[in-house]
């Protein structure tokens, strides 16, 4: 209980304020517990990131739809829905900049968030390998790279227009031919919608 107390409590604060103007006392404060309860199960406000990220938005862990172009484009519904929560919205380039400030601050980020998250790209790849849709000794790295890295510019860079269907759409393509994948890719256009 006091676990997504804690959760709720910086998720409401990094929304109304932004990451960069949240501190542990006001996350205390509005999860109506202490310090030592928050230090108990976080080291600092930035090993929250993972576990709140993971309980809005999961690890991707569970995708399966019986083929790779149904998997790619459930992955990049979830990566719309992620990049789209105000959480995210207000809180990613705070947090970037704390974890610049102090590069160990990231690891339970990449341990327990986004590592999950692109060693589940393998998962895929390989049950398309075994289903014939693709031929095997793809780099996973690459295609969960291809997958984020357009949407994550649109709502990170200034300037550049929102994150949209198209744009989604667009990814789960260049995945695919990357992939050398050559079959039927009418269900893509799916992509629209919440």
């Amino acid at each position: 209980m006091t676990d997504q107390r804690i959760l709720d409590a910086v998720a409401e604060l990094v929304v109304e304020r932004g990451y960069a103007r949240v501190t542990v006392d006001d996350v205390v404060e509005r999860a109506g517990t202490n310090k030592p309860a928050f230090y108990r199960r976080f080291r600092n406000l930035a090993d929250v990131v993972p576990r709140l990220l993971a309980s809005r938005h999961g690890t991707d862990e569970d995708i399966d739809t019986g083929t790779i172009v149904d998997d790619l484009i459930e992955v990049q519904h979830r990566q719309r829905r992620l990049f789209t929560d105000p959480v995210f919205a207000r809180g990613f380039i705070g947090w970037l900049a704390d974890v610049a400030a102090d590069p160990a601050r990231g690891a339970p980020f990449l341990s327990g968030y986004l590592g999950p998250r692109r060693a589940y790209t393998q998962v895929i790849l390989d049950r398309a390998v075994r289903r014939g849709e693709i031929a095997p000794d793809a780099d996973p790295g690459w295609i969960a790279d291809l997958l984020t890295g357009p949407l994550l510019m649109r709502v990170t860079l200034p300037g550049l227009p929102p994150l949209d269907d198209g744009l989604a759409a667009r990814t789960v393509h260049a995945a695919l031919d990357a992939l050398g994948y050559t079959g039927d890719r009418s269900t893509i256009p799916k992509l629209a919608g919440p």
